[in-house]
């Protein structure tokens, strides 16, 4: 980390009744009294607050600010740190930035401030991550998520698991130290660790589920051209924003748009619809585009017109997605049912773009399909990253029962244990550190 001062604004561009700019680093005192030199920032406590006049070089008033000095370590960063509140002017914003750098100050680095209170220990890595969460949440549910994260949750999980690891691992070196098999403790350690195994699957279960609070659920409507998925998908969003009409072909793209259905966010994808034997360019060029949406979605809705028999394009369809996170809508339920209920291999729910019969069934089958566990979930991650060392820590204790030796297995669970710390380990690498703070802004 390097041993300078940095500033940002803290709130988003944009006019606004306030705004906050953040200073923190070694300087900072010294860039505040260069600013105010009248208040003596050298002589006063942690937790200062001062309404002021902000002059800049030439003695011209900027504006008046309200000034939070925080002392190292009392501090969000852990270093000397101060919070400048003035009126929310982009102009006036940019001038106190300005005259902050002038004095001596870096301007920050995407996520610096909260990359710098991990690397002196005011948060743990899962806590920067829930800080970020904490900002992106947009449901009650995200919200409580992202708070038992900042508040500890994920840090006392993972002692928790640590702690359970480490026992089994000293068992196994305690059993190493005989030169004959125990068949009493190597019953009880097989029983320990087929328990441990369960509560991480169970565990990985619950973070899949919840990352769906976190990011969008992206669902992709697909079928054959003309059986009204343009119609459904403004229908779900409840504006219209797909042009539709009775020719077939239409939607020669896909349209995205996002809409919350209860505690989640779904991404909707609106599809051409999906031919792959036609001979038109235009309608083939939008086939694959189908295919690449189809193939990075969460969830399918496949619909089928319930007003027509079953078409070539609809087997098509039901092959290529048999083994897909899917719901079943026969849609075009106001007209005259041709399509015969035994053609699905699973119950579909009817409905009717039309005149909006049975939406809301849809969305309830799209909660049960996609909704996060309760407010009591044992695992509370709130990052892929998290989610994919406690993977990574099932995988090598999976690995352990099969090892052909106690060596071998104490081995295994040692990577166990190792894949786990990457959820909040105290010192990481320069990599690491980028790709969690690069969805930051400047300011945080």
């Amino acid at each position: 980390m390097r041993p300078d001062t940095i500033v940002a604004p803290a709130t988003p561009p944009g006019v606004a009744g306030l705004a906050v700019i953040r200073l923190s680093g070694p300087s900072t005192i010294t860039v505040l009294n260069r600013l105010l030199p009248e208040q003596r920032w050298e002589k006063q406590p942690s937790h200062t607050l001062r309404l002021v006049w902000l002059k800049d070089g030439k003695d011209r008033v900027i504006d008046q600010v309200m000034v939070a000095l925080f002392r190292a370590p009392r501090s969000y960063t852990g270093e000397d740190m101060a919070e400048i509140s003035c009126h929310g002017s982009p102009l006036i914003v940019d001038r106190i930035v300005r005259l902050c750098l002038n004095h001596g100050c870096r301007l920050a680095r995407t996520g610096e401030f909260t990359r710098r209170a991990v690397l002196n220990r005011k948060l743990t890595l899962s806590q920067a991550e829930a800080v970020l969460s904490l900002v992106n949440a947009r449901t009650d549910l995200a919200h409580q998520q992202a708070i038992a994260g900042y508040q500890g949750a994920t840090t006392r999980f993972v002692q928790t698991l640590t702690s359970a690891l480490r026992d089994l691992y000293t068992e196994i070196e305690y059993l190493l130290s005989f030169d004959e098999e125990d068949k009493v403790e190597q019953d009880r350690l097989e029983n320990k660790t087929a328990a441990l195994l369960r509560h991480l699957q169970h565990t990985i279960k619950q973070g899949e589920r919840q990352r769906f609070l976190f990011q969008p659920a992206r669902v992709a409507i697909l079928g054959r051209p003309n059986v009204g998925k343009s119609t459904l998908f403004n229908r779900l969003l409840a504006e219209e924003r797909a042009i539709t009409s009775p020719i077939p072909g239409t939607t020669r793209d896909r349209i995205e748009a996002t809409t919350t259905i209860g505690p989640i966010t779904v991404q909707l994808i609106d599809t051409c619809g999906f031919d792959p034997g036609t001979r038109n360019p235009l309608t083939r060029l939008g086939t694959r585009q189908t295919e690449r949406a189809v193939t990075n979605c969460d969830l399918l809705l496949i619909v089928f017109d319930g007003s027509q028999p079953v078409r070539d394009q609809d087997k098509t369809i039901l092959a290529w997605t048999e083994k897909m996170p899917k719901i079943y809508i026969i849609n075009k339920s106001d007209l005259k049912r041709r399509l015969p209920d035994e053609f699905l291999p699973q119950p579909a729910i009817a409905v009717s773009g039309k005149t909006g019969a049975n939406i809301n069934k849809l969305r309830q089958a799209l909660l049960r399909h996609l909704r996060p566990l309760s407010g009591n979930t044992t695992c509370p991650t709130t990052s892929r990253r998290q989610l994919q060392a406690l993977r990574d820590c099932y995988s090598a204790l999976r690995a352990s029962t099969r090892s052909p030796d106690l060596a071998t297995r104490a081995a295994d669970i040692r990577l166990a244990l190792d894949a786990l710390a990457q959820i909040d380990a105290p010192v990481t690498t320069e990599e690491v550190l980028n790709r969690i703070f690069q969805s930051f802004c400047v300011g945080k």
